[in-house]
């Protein structure tokens, strides 16, 4: 008699797909934001981006936009790399290189947001 192998809470899932869709739609909704303000008032030199850009809540709306391009993308490409790498050691080595390449896009992000 063959024993059924455990797959796991059938909730495993659902903490990513919660926040691939939470993020989803804030960037949504930013760039929307973005868009129309810009639209409205267009900024016509450096200083005026300054000005606009050194208001606490717009930096602290960019830093969330921002956070949650590296979130999404960290849960997305994890998904597909479960999915399509098989090999334990190209799964990982792929995981990492990603993992540090969005590492080092928030760190600069972070840089640019702090300056």
């Amino acid at each position: 008699m063959e024993r059924l192998r455990a797959t796991g809470s059938a909730r495993a899932g659902l903490g990513e797909w919660l926040w691939q869709r939470v993020t989803s739609i804030y960037m949504a909704g930013f760039v929307v934001y973005v868009v129309a303000y810009l639209s409205l008032s267009p900024i016509r030199d450096h200083a005026a981006w300054q000005a606009w850009f050194a208001i606490g809540y717009v930096r602290l709306a960019w830093a969330i936009f921002i956070l949650s391009i590296l979130i999404h993308a960290w849960i997305g490409m994890r998904s597909v790399y479960l999915d399509y790498l098989h090999p334990l050691w190209l799964r990982f080595s792929v995981s990492l290189l990603t993992a540090l390449g969005l590492l080092a896009l928030g760190l600069w992000a972070a840089r640019i947001l702090l300056a």
